[in-house]
């Protein structure tokens, strides 16, 4: 018989609970840590399958149609219009990405708008110039750049999307920035010759008097779709906005409007 007996202590067993516990909140930490990288991966990282790079090196067999952007063209984390463009003898490019700004377009237009030839080109973009404070005298150089660029490096129908609201209050200061800003885009598409897509227009009397103040939960708005599963219109419907999930990204409603402006433009330039 052993001279002595182990025997169990009330501080050997709060250890023993408090290692376990430790175990416990660092695995449900971890989880937490991977879902919510997936989440913002898919949200704000992982780009649409019909970008601009899938068809870099592809055969032409289709009429080719470049809609250019940001966030509300890319369509992760606003309701995707782009894809429901696609129509048989028509390939339709998604060259948005998350934040942009016209600059920021300009950049990259060559590569991912005109060395794909295309016969149509959409470009709405611009909120992240209001959004980030940019001179609106540069925004303007920026997009008379753009069009520049489109209308004498390609032989494309071209045409401007005019910005989403921003926010649904119609009177709000960063609708009256909109205003300014989309007035510019249809002098700068007039000049050139080219559509104006009336976005805004055709938003603005969906919009509820009774909208609430400002905000901008993008991260929930992310965690919604990507997590919860939420679509744009139920994301809508508890903030009380009509037509945006976040006051700024489009919701199933506003994004059908704009892609019934750009179809009927399609079929006005077939």
């Amino acid at each position: 018989m052993p001279d002595s007996l182990e025997v169990p202590t009330a501080s050997g067993s709060r250890r023993r609970w408090g290692r376990r516990l430790v175990a416990v909140v660092a695995t449900v930490l971890v989880a937490a840590l991977i879902v919510s990288v997936s989440v913002l991966m898919k949200a704000f990282v992982f780009k649409p399958a019909n970008g601009p790079d899938a068809f870099r090196d592809a055969p032409v067999s289709a009429s080719l149609m470049v809609v250019a952007g940001a966030s509300t063209v890319q369509g992760t984390i606003s309701a995707d219009w782009v894809s429901g463009l696609y129509e048989p003898g028509t390939d339709v490019v998604n060259a948005g990405i998350n934040g942009h700004t016209a600059a920021d377009l300009l950049e990259r237009l060559d590569r991912d708008v005109i060395e794909l030839d295309p016969e149509r080109v959409i470009t709405l973009v611009g909120t992240n110039d209001i959004r980030n404070d940019v001179d609106p005298e540069q925004s303007q150089e920026n997009i008379s750049q753009i069009l520049d660029k489109l209308t004498t490096q390609t032989t494309a129908d071209v045409a401007v999307m005019s910005l989403q609201p921003l926010g649904e209050q119609p009177d709000s200061d960063q609708n009256t920035r909109v205003r300014a800003y989309n007035a510019m885009l249809r002098s700068e598409a007039e000049e050139r010759g080219v559509d104006y897509l009336p976005l805004f227009e055709s938003l603005e009397p969906l919009l509820d008097g009774d909208a609430p103040e400002f905000s901008f939960p993008i991260i929930q708005t992310a965690f919604d779709k990507f997590l919860l599963g939420k679509t744009f219109n139920e994301m809508s419907a508890s903030h009380g906005l009509q037509v945006t999930a976040d006051n700024v990204h489009l919701n199933e409603r506003g994004a059908a409007v704009a892609g019934r402006l750009a179809a009927d433009w399609m079929e006005q330039t077939r």
